[in-house]
C-alpha cells in the first residue's frame, strides 16, 4: 500500500471514528486498529485542518457564494461580496 493510500485509509478511520460515536478504543477494537496509531492520525487530520489552507473555488455567476463550515454552519453570502469579506468570514471559524 502506497503512502498516499494509507493516508486517505487512516483519515478515512479518523472520520468514521467520529461519526460512529463510540469511544476510541471500541472503534479501534473493532476495526484491528492499534490505539496509538489512530491517536496519532487524529492528532494528524486535527493539524491538517487548521492548516488554513484555502481550495480553489470557481465561482458560478448570480447565486453568491455559500461559505459551509466543518460544524455544519452554512452562511451565504449574496453576488458581489469582495474576496475580503468573504476571506474573512472563513477565518471567523
Amino acid at each position: 500500500m502506497s503512502r498516499t493510500e494509507r493516508t486517505q485509509e487512516m483519515l478515512a478511520h479518523v472520520a468514521a471514528w467520529k461519526d460512529s460515536g463510540k469511544s476510541r478504543a471500541s472503534y479501534c477494537a473493532e476495526h484491528g486498529l492499534n490505539v496509538h496509531t489512530m491517536a496519532y492520525w487524529c492528532d494528524k487530520a486535527r493539524r491538517q485542518a487548521r492548516s488554513g489552507g484555502f481550495a480553489p473555488v470557481e465561482l458560478a455567476g448570480g447565486s453568491g457564494v455559500e461559505v459551509c463550515y466543518p460544524n455544519g454552519v452554512r452562511l451565504v453570502l449574496p453576488e458581489g461580496t469582495s474576496t475580503a469579506q468573504v476571506s474573512a468570514y472563513i477565518r471567523l471559524y
